[in-house]
């Protein structure tokens, strides 16, 4: 039930003392005894007059304290933030400057292997015409031995024997010159093609170097900023509910700050 508040209580107290000539109403001496009942003295309402004043002096030095605070913390975050920004760009550059010694290494290494690939081809080409040349003159001397060996055991058909060993060991002498060329010009062939094959290595290489490069910095970039953005509210929030929760438990007064 809410207080019942008489400004003019001597006026009541004066209907309540009235002569016996005129007849008090009963609602009107219910009200009296109520009044009396619920009546505040002027040292109660003082008191919480006071009381709500200085709840309301604390919760004004509160917010006061957070939004000092809060834009301390704010100062604080832009340092913070400016701090990780340069280290971001130092570790950018870092990132940046590993990879390109990085590219250079291995471009470096793709030349040496093309350059032992080429020294490699041109060796087996060599090796390949020399035995070409030793297997065509073992052809020939097998050749001349065999037609010897035909000339004595065949005596009757000697002169036939002799013509048609001699054709051989020409078509045979012809054969080996011809594989010998063809393997001469397969071993140039290998050459070219390794050649190329280094050129469009080291094309290559260059190519994914640069890419390498290009996607590192634009990746650190892209995570530094993430990173610092998501710290940034992350650590704000931690602080800011921190700080308002020890206050809470100090005053015992609900402070809210707006982030």
């Amino acid at each position: 039930m809410k207080s019942l508040k008489f400004k003019n209580l001597t006026v009541l107290q004066t209907l309540l003392t009235m002569s016996a000539t005129y007849s008090t109403p009963k609602f009107m001496t219910s009200l009296a005894k109520l009044a009396k009942e619920n009546r505040v003295s002027n040292k109660e309402v003082k008191a919480k007059k006071a009381a709500k004043a200085q709840r309301v002096k604390d919760i004004q030095r509160q917010h006061k304290i957070a939004t000092q605070m809060d834009k301390e913390l704010t100062k604080l975050e832009n340092i913070a933030a400016n701090e990780e920004a340069k280290q971001a760009k130092v570790q950018a550059k870092e990132d940046a400057k590993q990879a390109k010694i990085q590219a250079k290494e291995d471009a470096k290494q793709a030349k040496i292997e093309a350059k032992e690939a080429k020294i490699l081809a041109k060796v087996l080409a060599k090796e390949e015409a020399a035995q070409a040349k030793i297997d065509a003159k073992e052809a020939k001397i097998l050749a001349k031995v065999q037609a010897k060996e035909d000339a004595k055991l065949a005596k009757i058909d000697a002169k036939e024997q002799a013509k048609q060993a001699k054709i051989e060991a020409k078509e045979q002498a012809k054969q080996a010159k011809i594989d010998a060329k063809e393997q001469a010009k397969l071993a140039k062939e290998e050459e070219k093609a390794a050649a190329k094959l280094v050129k469009e290595a080291e094309k290559a290489e260059k190519k994914a170097a640069t890419k390498l490069v290009k996607d590192t910095e634009k990746a650190e970039k892209k995570a530094a900023a993430k990173l610092a953005k998501e710290a940034k509210n992350e650590e704000r929030t931690d602080i800011i509910r921190t700080i308002c929760e020890n206050l809470a438990q100090s005053s015992n007064i609900s402070v809210e700050v707006t982030p």
